[in-house]
This record gives C-alpha cells, structure tokens and sequence, in this order.
C-alpha cells in the first residue's frame, strides 16, 4: 500500500518548516511568493490530500470571506486614491454584513495558471476584480476563474458583455470636461491620456471627439499625450517638456488626479496663473483633487465608495444565486468645477 505524503514530506523537500508548509495549504499566514509556488507545486507532486477536518476548516473560513483582486493599471500603489475610494466602500459594506476581506494587488499578470493567484482564488467564496485587462493571458486568467467556479464582479471595462460587471460612463466625462474648455474659449487643450495601450484610451478620446464636433471644432491628434506612467513625477516631466517646446496651452484635461498635480506644481512653478492663463481638470477625482491639492482641482466624480458597495451587494446576490442573469452597472460622470477651471 503506498504510503500517503505528509506536511514534513513537503517540508524536507521544500527545505521549510512543517508551520511554513501548513500556512501555504490553509492560508492562515502570508508566505512568500516563491515559497508558496514551491510547496505547492511538491504538495500536488506528491499527490497530497488535506484532513477533511482541515479543508472543512477552510470552508468554514471561505464562507465568509471575500477577495479583492487588484490588476496592474500603471498607477503607484501609494499613489491609487482612486482604489483606497473602491475599497472604503467594499469594506463599509462587508462590516455591515459581517464578512471579511483578503487582498492582493500584482503588477504584472504574466501567467493565466499563476498557482498563487488561482489558490487564492479559490480560497475565497466571491472576488472583485479591479481593472480588468485586454489581452490573452487576462481572457485566459478569466476563463480560469469561470472553470473554477468562482463568483465574481470586474470593476472596470470587459472585454465580453457576459460577465457581471460595474464600469464608469468614462465617454461622458472625457466629453464634459472637453465642453466646460472649449465653452470657456480655451484653444490649446492638451489632453494626458493613460499610457498607450490601456482600454479606456477609446472611449476618453470618443468623449473628446464628440464635444468637439458638437462645437464644430476640429479635433487634434498632436494634442493628444500618451504618458509613460501616471505618477506626479510623469505629470512634472510633461508639463516641464510642454513648456520647454514653447507649446502655447490653456487648458490641460489628464487621466487622473496624480498626473494633474504634478503638472499643476510645475505650472505653478514657471507662474501660470490657474486658471486664467490655463485651467486644469483631471478624469479621475478623488481626495487629492478635492482635499489635498492647492488650488483644488476640477475633477470628474464617479463616486468610488459607492462603486465598492455596488460590487459587493452585486457579487453577494450572485453568491446567494438572488442574481442569476448576467447584469452591470453603469456609474454616471459627474463634472464638478473647483479651483482650476
């Protein structure tokens, strides 16, 4: 009769200790990346069965919890205002109805079998996925999701209607904000877009379009700036290599409140006048627009906190099976005028 692997089995060829290698197979505690990988990739080698006892343990624990997964969007993660809004709300929520939260945040989503991100995964009863991508390894790290039988919400833009989902009208606010400058007798407008690539690009320059055509305006596609990253200091280098081309501007409309900062300081520091010599209004509001920044920003509000409770009241009814046909929400724009505009 063959005999059974064991936890000290894994841990002897892991090189760990047996606590290491339980805290891989139940998730009490945080382990590393590559120690995770490799204890479960000797655990499935060895053909190793959890207790009974243990996996009801971890069903137990699931029932109760939820998952918040975070894909890459270009955005430093202390800088992400936007997401620490979404998870205000998500957390507001679960307190309420008494379940929990685990959390992951990757910068790159490099393989759809990732053992790490499909263990934790399937360690939840429900996941919210925050940025959803546009390429094959996202549609295949999805699929994976499905076959596994995992409920779940995106936030953000699919890539197929089929799935339960909460998105932002982001063509109306790329419109409202074009409309508020161009009403307002800008002609320069230089619009900071996301890096080049990102699946919302299309439907912020369709908003951008059709308010200069309202207006019967003719669009400028040199006018239009893919930013490398979106971070303050990004904002800073634009505005700085703007205004060392001589580039006449009075008006600027960015992707989010980070990049609209970083060029509000630099403006500010070659003595633009905001906002008579140039307004300034970010795509994506938050508190940095309306707290941190001097003078405060104009911003479109989506109304984040709300977005988290959403998702969660949308993903417990899918788990409860009270939402059974594929449904989204879509979260209006809301243009709000402070300071720079």
């Amino acid at each position: 009769m063959e005999k059974k692997a064991t936890l000290a089995d894994i841990a002897t060829l892991a090189g760990v200790s047996r606590a290491t290698v339980s805290y891989v197979l139940t998730g009490r505690k945080k382990v590393s990346k590559e120690t995770t990988e490799k204890v479960l990739k000797i655990a499935e080698d060895l053909g190793y069965q959890q207790r009974k006892s243990v996996r009801a343990g971890k069903d137990s624990v699931k029932k109760n919890l939820i998952g918040l997964l975070v894909l890459p969007n270009y955005v430093k993660p202390e800088e992400d205002f936007f997401v620490f809004a979404i998870l205000e709300g998500i957390q507001k929520r679960l307190k309420e109805v008494g379940f929990s939260m685990a959390y992951s945040r990757i910068n790159q989503l490099e393989d759809a079998n990732d053992k790490l991100l499909l263990s934790f995964a399937s360690s939840v009863s429900g996941l919210i996925i925050l940025n959803p991508g546009d390429d094959q390894v996202y549609d295949d790290f999805i699929t994976n999701i499905k076959k596994m039988k995992v409920p779940h919400v995106l936030i953000g833009t699919p890539n197929d209607d089929n799935t339960f989902y909460i998105d932002m009208d982001i063509v109306s606010a790329a419109y409202q904000s074009a409309s508020a400058l161009l009403l307002k007798g800008c002609n320069n407008i230089y619009y900071i877009d996301s890096p080049i690539g990102m699946k919302q690009s299309n439907q912020i320059l369709r908003g951008y379009k059709l308010a200069y055509e309202e207006q019967e305006r003719l669009w400028d596609d040199s006018k239009l700036v893919h930013v490398k990253g979106t971070s303050f200091e990004e904002g800073m280098r634009i505005a700085e290599e703007l205004i060392a081309n001589g580039t006449k501007i009075d008006g600027i409309i960015t992707s989010n409140d980070i990049l609209a900062r970083g060029i509000l300081n630099t403006l500010q520091k070659y003595k633009y006048k905001i906002p008579e010599s140039c307004k300034i209004i970010s795509l994506g509001g938050g508190v940095v627009s309306s707290q941190i920044s001097f003078p405060k920003i104009s911003s479109i509000d989506y109304n984040p906190v709300e977005i988290g409770i959403e998702a969660i009241d949308m993903l417990l009814e899918i788990i409860s099976k009270k939402r059974m046909r594929v449904t989204h929400t879509l979260f209006p724009a809301l243009l709000i005028e402070r300071e720079t505009s």
